[in-house]
């Protein structure tokens, strides 16, 4: 869906790249979608949703079919029949969407959370993939002691439910940018709205309990790293020293953006996306 040439809102953006459903032995799956050509597939993090990718919908249409998923319990998507779901879990999942769609040898794009989804994924599927690409990666909790993944579990949750998502969209979108624009504090308050407390809850028991260390490996190729540079959340210098545990040395960082860097400096980052297709290609 091309849209002319005047900037649209992401309020209107939402609207014209609107959620779409597909079913499978009771099981839905929501998603975006926009363009043709090779695939790019994209994960958002733990209280975001597929929204949070209109940038991108929008930006790449052209030359790349742009696949935003919601995760299982987010939006419409169905929740996971288990309460305590790992990174396998997501990748199963999105697996599953992408045969549904016919999706072939997809460019794999998780943000924060959605990297431990992402990077399972990779694990599993390297070879009918073209690459893996981690944006502002969190990394889990599974290697520290039982009372701090019991914390992390509880926090979110809890939040959600005490302040709802509106004072917990004004309280954390703050922390989320570099760029403070009424856009993006929309926009993170209306992907927020979006979150139910089964797949919140999901989805800080996988931060908790699972590790983005039990899907990478050093033998992984075309594997990629950007974050943001103002980031306080996933700090830079984590994410430096995960990329170099594993000996991977594409790593990027963008200026004037915070942890949700695709957000905050939308055109670096998609112009950066292409680059490294070319590096891939």
């Amino acid at each position: 869906m091309i849209i002319g040439s005047e900037k649209l809102t992401y309020q209107a953006l939402c609207d014209a790249y609107e959620v779409k459903t597909v079913e499978k032995n009771g099981q839905t799956w929501a998603y975006r979608e926009s363009g043709e050509g090779p695939a790019i597939v994209l994960l958002h993090g733990i209280s975001s949703g597929s929204a949070s990718w209109i940038n991108q919908l929008e930006a790449l249409e052209k030359s790349y079919r742009v696949i935003a998923w919601d995760a299982p319990g987010y939006g419409q998507s169905s929740v996971f029949a288990t309460d305590k779901p790992n990174a396998a879990d997501y990748a199963d999942a999105l697996h599953q969407l992408c045969e549904m769609l016919d999706v072939k040898n997809p460019l794999i794009i998780g943000h924060s959370l959605g990297c431990m989804a992402a990077a399972a994924y990779y694990s599993k599927y390297e070879q009918s993939s073209r690459g893996l690409i981690l944006v502002d990666p969190a990394q889990g909790y599974a290697n520290f002691d039982e009372a701090k993944k019991e914390e992390v579990y509880q926090k979110r949750p809890q939040l959600l439910a005490r302040l709802g998502y509106k004072e917990m969209a004004k309280q954390r979108g703050l922390k989320l940018f570099s760029q403070h624009t009424a856009e993006n504090i929309w926009l993170v308050e209306y992907v927020m709205s979006q979150l139910t407390q089964h797949g919140f809850t999901h989805a800080s028991y996988l931060l908790a309990y699972d590790s983005i260390e039990h899907y990478l490996n050093t033998s992984m190729k075309n594997v990629f790293f950007i974050y943001g540079e103002q980031d306080g959340i996933t700090l830079p210098a984590d994410i430096k020293r995960l990329a170099s545990t594993y000996q991977f040395i594409h790593v990027y960082g963008i200026d004037h953006a915070g942890h949700i860097s695709y957000l905050d400096q939308p055109s670096v980052f998609n112009n950066l996306l292409k680059d490294i297709e070319m590096l891939i290609n």
